[in-house]
């Protein structure tokens, strides 16, 4: 058995399963067909048939396929973090993709009704007008985009979440005023050593993390040195050198802000 499946895998290409639900569709497609065609007004269907087809794949097609193609090069050029909190963004891609369908079929299903297409004949046989339809189609547009923005938010609160637990003891330590500017990650994925507008904030690497704070004006240099994969903190006294290492896998724009930072001298 599983040879015969293997070989009919191997001549088409796909699973005797994917096989047979397209005989089943080419059947049902079919029976269409040969119902429609006793049907007097067949040339109408097979002209508006004809239309929507043609209509579809040499027009909208190449639209829809355009605005997705340009809307997926648009987020591919947005951070792949945010700037200060380096928290991961979720792709909005699809969050806009499924509304967008939506509401791009909803209006091909009531397009009659919004244009208030036959509207003697509708009045005649149900005894109410066309109006509505387009309110609430843009009604039922909004609140499929206004559903995607709410899941795209939990989306983004459930990325951000081990974010935030990490830097909950640093923001305990936070003065007045004071703001993290930028963050370095550890190989894990979490915070090792924190940026602020007053600051150096790192981790021992102790279990559970202990968080220790230097002020700018006692730090002369800070650097990232690659090929040991940790941040070196290098204390204002050239006669003792006080020297700060901190195992980091991606220290972000941490040092370019600490460099500012310490040509700056702020007062802690």
């Amino acid at each position: 058995m599983h040879t015969v499946i293997a070989r009919i895998r191997s001549f088409y290409g796909q699973r005797p399963l994917h096989l047979l639900v397209l005989l089943g569709c080419f059947a049902l497609a079919g029976y269409a067909a040969l119902h429609a065609a006793t049907d007097p007004a067949w040339p109408i269907m097979l002209a508006w048939f004809l239309a929507a087809v043609i209509g579809h794949d040499l027009v909208l097609f190449p639209l829809y396929a355009l605005a997705d193609r340009s809307l997926a090069a648009l987020t591919r050029r947005l951070p792949a973090r945010r700037a200060a909190t380096r928290t991961p963004l979720v792709s909005p891609l699809n969050y806009l993709r499924v509304p967008a369908l939506g509401v791009g079929l909803t209006f091909l299903l009531f397009l009659p009704g919004i244009i208030e297409q036959g509207a003697p004949t509708y009045l005649a046989a149900t005894g109410q007008t066309q109006q509505p339809y387009l309110a609430r189609w843009l009604l039922l547009s909004a609140a499929m985009f206004g559903v995607s923005a709410v899941a795209y938010t939990l989306a983004l609160r459930r990325a951000s979440a081990p974010s935030r637990r990490a830097l909950a003891p640093v923001r305990a330590m936070l003065g007045h005023g004071e703001r993290i500017l930028a963050i370095g990650y550890q190989v894990l994925g979490q915070a090792g050593a924190v940026a602020s507008t007053r600051a150096l904030y790192y981790s021992t690497g102790e279990q559970p993390p202990r968080w220790h704070r230097i002020g700018w004006n006692q730090l002369a240099e800070v650097q990232w040195l690659k090929d040991r994969g940790v941040l070196v903190a290098r204390g204002i006294d050239t006669a003792h050198p006080q020297q700060l290492e901190v195992p980091l896998a991606d220290p972000g724009n941490l040092v370019e802000s600490a460099r500012s930072l310490i040509a700056a001298r702020p007062s802690t």
